[in-house]
């Protein structure tokens, strides 16, 4: 097994997630798509266990979100947790419980959850689920 290890660097190069204006998650690998100077990723994770089929897989993930939308990804298969870095990021729940979390502050969604993400500014965060690395 080799450690792995990603510069800090990486939080400043979170490529926009697919068609949504606001939301940005995963990682630019090579090689890369640019569409309107905006780099596109086709990987979910920075890091993490990539073999596929092992026992209790866990991945890593930038993930920053800007003042737009509101973002509703499908309900969550995995427990995931999660700490904001810079700025703060509004979450919601399903049965409507609403938090604002801000840098320093962790969270933690368990399966099954189905979470609505905003901002009024700028979110940075940087989050760990119980899964196997994912595709774009």
């Amino acid at each position: 097994m080799v450690l792995q290890v990603k510069s800090n660097t990486a939080m400043y190069n979170v490529p926009r997630y697919g068609d949504i204006p606001n939301i940005f998650f995963g990682t630019a690998s090579f090689p890369t798509t640019i569409i309107d100077q905006t780099l596109t990723a086709d990987i979910a994770d920075l890091l993490g266990t990539s073999k596929s089929g092992e026992k209790n897989p866990i991945v890593g993930s930038w993930f920053r979100i800007e003042k737009g939308p509101e973002s509703t990804p499908p309900t969550y298969s995995y427990d995931e947790v999660g700490v904001v870095i810079e700025g703060e990021i509004n979450l919601r729940d399903e049965i409507g419980q609403t938090v604002t979390v801000r840098s320093g502050e962790t969270f933690f969604f368990p399966r099954g959850s189905t979470i609505t993400f905003s901002t009024d500014s700028y979110g940075l965060a940087w989050k760990c689920g119980g899964r196997e690395m994912a595709k774009l």
